[in-house]
């Protein structure tokens, strides 16, 4: 479904953020990348979305290069939750949910009763009806994700990116996106997401054994594997610099990630 070839980028070509990047995802998967900060996991998100062109190297969505198509093309098969939020002016959010529609309209075309509908169903899954009548560019960080993640629903993509999905959320909200991209991978949506925290993907791949994991290491290249292959003390004490520990727990039948001090 998507693959990745050989795909590198830099800003400094003394400091290649992406080193040779290799990738096959199938339909349906979903891969769970952890980085340090800087280490480049928001840039290859951008390259997969189309929003950055890469130094040398192939993204291929469907059989298809991406380079080859047009922003609409990439929009109808591509939804990408960033880290920053768009500015929308004085959009409410039901007007903000619906323009995940749009790539899937003619230029002149208006909205239709059906898009509001998949809007509506959208809210309500999330369980965010409330926030309908609601101005953006007025919500907290936490509430725009959540908006953001309806935004996806209507736009109905193969290939959903998420860029640190859960970095503004409270623990509930973390527990509620977290068990939406669990659905939507069980859906056959493919699925790349970012995160600093490992306890995520291990949670993920207790319920979705098949989802995979990645490091996105120092000197740009991609390590990629299943969560008991990648997720290793070793591995993320050198990835974190820091002294961390995996502790089973009985009750939860799987590991945990620990500091151990400060």
């Amino acid at each position: 479904m998507l693959q990745v070839k050989n795909l590198y980028y830099w800003h400094n070509v003394e400091n290649s953020l992406l080193n040779g990047v290799d990738l096959t995802l199938k339909q349906g998967e979903l891969l769970t990348i952890l980085g340090a900060n800087g280490r480049g996991k928001s840039t290859l998100l951008n390259c997969l979305a189309g929003l950055l062109t890469p130094k040398s190297g192939q993204i291929l969505l469907q059989n298809e290069n991406l380079a080859s198509l047009s922003s609409k093309q990439i929009a109808q098969k591509i939804a990408y939750v960033s880290q920053q939020s768009p500015q929308t002016y004085q959009y409410k959010v039901r007007d903000y949910v619906v323009l995940g529609r749009a790539a899937h309209l003619g230029m002149f075309d208006k909205p239709s009763k059906s898009d509001f509908e998949l809007v509506d169903q959208a809210l309500n899954k999330l369980g965010i009806r409330h926030f309908a009548e609601k101005v953006y560019m007025q919500m907290s960080g936490g509430e725009k994700q959540l908006v953001n993640l309806a935004r996806i629903l209507v736009q109905q993509p193969q290939l959903i990116l998420f860029d640190e999905p859960t970095s503004a959320l409270d623990y509930g909200n973390v527990f509620k996106t977290l068990s939406l991209i669990k659905e939507l991978s069980l859906q056959g949506f493919t699925i790349v997401m970012t995160t600093h925290n490992p306890d995520h993907p291990m949670l993920l791949h207790s319920s979705l054994p098949n989802s995979r994991v990645a490091i996105l290491n120092e000197h740009g290249r991609l390590q990629t594997g299943s969560a008991p292959e990648i997720i290793t003390q070793e591995n993320l004490t050198a990835l974190y610099h820091t002294d961390l520990r995996l502790l089973e727990v009985p009750e939860l039948q799987r590991q945990i990630c620990a500091i151990t001090h400060l």
